[in-house]
């Protein structure tokens, strides 16, 4: 009875230490009787030798039962509870204990799975997860419906032909491109390395374009017939105006100083029509787009040049410039010449911001930024237009007196045909930042 009262790993030692001595106890105790020939005694003691080992045994049987159903729940689903025997019982506690643990972090594991998967499913975007192998291992619900797509080999799923399927295989991490797939559907693919079961993974997302495309290129042609509408309007209205003027005064028989008015109103519209033509011959050269011609240019220097061609435009304007290249030994691939245009415009653009300010800064800098490097151009002004911030990249928009706008349109052109992109942002506490990134 008093070892069923003892707990613990402590409790069963101690236990099985008594059980042990006392097992030597009656052994030489059943020696001396069998030295003595008292043979009851000796059977006796024998007996209790058989007895306390038994007890002995079916103790450490019952810690050893105990402890195997515990490993065989951890594996098991659910974790089963072993029977916990009498006389363990912080040992119970302690296998509770670490069941309750282990079923909470199961739980919360599989709620963390079960979101990931709800949130893969949700994605409009066809996920499909390639072994190293290239084989398909794992698909979303996007992938299903769009692609027909099941794991297995990438080129089994008809939805995307052997070409795209190749394609998409050859695609290192990282890699963004426009593919087609076997109905001529354009899909952007973007591929995402990873590490999973001991192996690489990569993701290939799959989205489709039609809908963006379409809504761009709406968005497109409607800046273009409203710019177009805007000003060949305001240069077709007195050109109208004044040849019906003019057909008016030389319908009138001897009118008092005709000629002089006829020949002012066609001067006008010879001026007009000359600003028109100049007009549509600058849009054509902005949609033509000059060829790109890549070199290597040193960072350092760029921003030389820049400093000195900054120096000439801020000419007596009280405007404080800087620029930093970081780090110092930055070089990068890119037509000088465009690359060099567009900082032009984008530092022209920020010193005309500021150029009526006591305080007017302006910073340029050229910075290595993950996989890309980024000429940014922040100042201090006014900043981008509240109603709409994307019209300053809409060809011949412009909030200053006699600008052409064209300036930003061209440098986006020019990041786009590197591969790369020019974006802004509003600057802190006030003014704008434009940053032209570059793939390296």
């Amino acid at each position: 009875m008093a070892s069923k009262r003892l707990a613990g790993a402590g409790g069963f030692a101690l236990s099985a230490g008594l059980r042990a001595v006392a097992i030597s106890a009656l052994a030489f105790g059943a020696f001396l009787a069998l030295e003595r020939h008292l043979w009851a005694t000796t059977l006796v003691l024998l007996g209790a030798i058989v007895l306390v080992a038994l007890d002995l045994m079916r103790s450490i049987g019952a810690a050893d039962r105990t402890l195997a159903q515990f490993v065989e729940g951890v594996t098991a689903e659910g974790y089963e509870r072993p029977t916990i025997p009498a006389g363990f019982s912080e040992l119970g506690a302690a296998i509770r204990g670490a069941l309750d643990r282990l079923a909470a972090l199961r739980a919360e594991r599989q709620q963390r799975a079960d979101f990931l998967e709800a949130l893969a499913d949700t994605v409009s975007a066809a996920l499909l997860v390639l072994d190293e192998a290239g084989a398909v291992t794992g698909v979303n619900r996007a992938a299903r419906m769009a692609l027909a797509a099941s794991p297995g080999p990438l080129a089994a799923i008809p939805a995307l032909g052997t070409e795209t399927a190749a394609r998409l295989i050859a695609l290192p991490a990282g890699a963004r491109e426009i593919v087609r797939l076997a109905d001529q559907r354009a899909m952007l693919a973007t591929v995402t390395g990873f590490t999973a079961a001991g192996g690489a993974r990569r993701l290939i997302a799959l989205q489709s374009l039609a809908g963006d495309l379409d809504a761009v290129e709406l968005k497109a042609w409607q800046d273009l017939v409203r710019v177009l509408a805007h000003e060949m309007m305001n240069s077709l209205t007195p050109i109208c105006s004044l040849s019906e003027s003019i057909a008016g005064r030389l319908a009138e028989p001897h009118g008092a100083g005709t000629d002089a008015e006829v020949i002012e109103a066609a001067q006008v519209i010879a001026r007009r029509s000359a600003g028109l033509m100049t007009f549509v011959e600058r849009y054509r050269q902005l949609t033509d787009g000059p060829a790109v011609v890549k070199a290597r240019i040193n960072g350092a220097d760029f921003v030389r040049r820049l400093d000195r061609l900054a120096e000439a435009m801020i000419g007596e304007a009280r405007v404080a410039w800087a620029s930093a290249v970081q780090p110092a030994w930055l070089t990068l691939e890119a037509d000088p010449d465009l690359l060099e245009q567009a900082a032009i415009n984008l530092v022209k653009n920020a010193i005309d911001a500021v150029r009526d300010r006591p305080d007017g800064r302006v910073r340029l800098s050229l910075a290595l930024e993950e996989d890309q490097v980024v000429l940014s151009v922040a100042d201090n002004g006014p900043g981008l237009p509240s109603g709409d911030p994307e019209g300053v990249f809409v060809p011949f928009f412009t909030t200053k007196p006699g600008g052409s706008g064209i300036g930003l349109s061209l440098a986006r052109q020019i990041a786009l045909s590197h591969g790369g992109r020019l974006g802004h942002q509003a600057a802190t506490p006030g003014g704008a930042v434009f940053r032209l990134s570059l793939p390296i």
